[in-house]
């Protein structure tokens, strides 16, 4: 019994460990350092008059060592620790992109539209098609719970934060994770069973890279910065197509949660009529609201208050709907 429980806290381990030296990892060092490089350039150009220098301005001990912050800290490690039992749904991705290119292919007279190897431009094309499709999953599932009063309550703890750090980003309720990554799979699913129809066959296994290739180049130029108080902007061209971190500073602005809810691209904020794009240094709130209290001022509170007031919320539903039938 206490060997199985001694090897999964190495496997932990040695996952927090490895961080700084995998690429796939918000905290590889490549962008840490591209994180700093790109933090000078703001102090540069929108703090010329900051005292302390840039080490204070960039690491400020009244925001890393801040009670919401450290609670971040404790939501990190937790969903780390936590993260192997909640695959929900793996496999779900294969499975339906298989079943759905073969419906297709059979509904087609046994045929695909193309047929033939995949060339560099179909796998560019398959790249740029999944990364968008994932992206506006996220859209969508951000979009959702900020519009839902159901499910308002999972995505608030992220929301809560009183301060922002590289780490704020997952400061995000194992409820909300599931929801979004069971939403990711079965829209890329339903995009490659479509793709693998049109171009007969599935990516080889070299695609594994290439599919990260746009995550890369999004987490090199400046992803950390997203949570943050380090303002930079893409301009108003690029951040028509482009979230800039200062746009995702200002979604975590209460009077302006409704805004930007894109991870990389602006497309879809742009498309549906959320996007807003600064034209200059501007001045963010961060939290839930002036006069509001922090519903999750503790890392217990943190993990079983959006349970509990998703539950409220399901309840007011139900007593609603079961009004409105019984008044008619």
């Amino acid at each position: 019994m206490i060997d199985p429980i001694i090897a999964y806290l190495q496997d932990i381990a040695l996952l927090l460990v490895s961080m700084p030296i995998n690429w796939q990892e918000k905290f590889y060092v490549v962008y840490l350092l591209t994180f700093i490089g790109l933090a000078y350039l703001s102090y540069r150009l929108y703090y010329p008059s900051v005292k302390g220098g840039f080490p204070g301005f960039v690491f400020p001990r009244e925001i890393y060592l801040h009670p919401s912050a450290r609670i971040d800290y404790g939501i990190f490690l937790i969903n780390v620790l936590i993260s192997p039992w909640l695959l929900v749904g793996a496999g779900l991705q294969a499975w339906l992109s298989i079943e759905l290119g073969q419906w297709l292919v059979t509904l087609n007279n046994n045929t695909a539209i193309f047929t033939g190897q995949w060339s560099p431009l179909t796998y560019a094309f398959f790249i740029l098609g999944y990364t968008l499709t994932a992206d506006f999953s996220v859209y969508l599932v951000h979009r959702f719970h900020h519009s839902s009063a159901i499910f308002w309550p999972l995505h608030s703890l992220h929301h809560s934060a009183e301060v922002m750090t590289p780490v704020t980003l997952f400061r995000k309720h194992p409820l909300w994770n599931i929801i979004a990554r069971v939403m990711s799979m079965l829209l890329t699913g339903l995009f490659q069973g479509i793709f693998v129809f049109v171009f007969l066959g599935g990516p080889g296994i070299e695609i594994l890279f290439g599919l990260n290739t746009i995550y890369v180049v999004y987490n090199f130029f400046g992803a950390n910065l997203r949570h943050s108080h380090i303002w930079l902007s893409w301009g108003r061209p690029l951040s028509h197509v482009f979230i800039s971190p200062a746009m995702h500073q200002i979604h975590h602005d209460p009077n302006r949660m409704r805004k930007n809810y894109g991870e990389i691209f602006a497309l879809w904020d742009w498309a549906f009529g959320t996007l807003y794009i600064p034209r200059q240094r501007e001045t963010f709130e961060i939290g839930l609201g002036e006069g509001k209290d922090n519903p999750h001022d503790t890392l217990a509170k943190a993990y079983y208050v959006p349970v509990v007031d998703l539950v409220v919320q399901l309840q007011n539903k139900l007593i609603s709907v079961r009004k409105k039938l019984t008044s008619k």
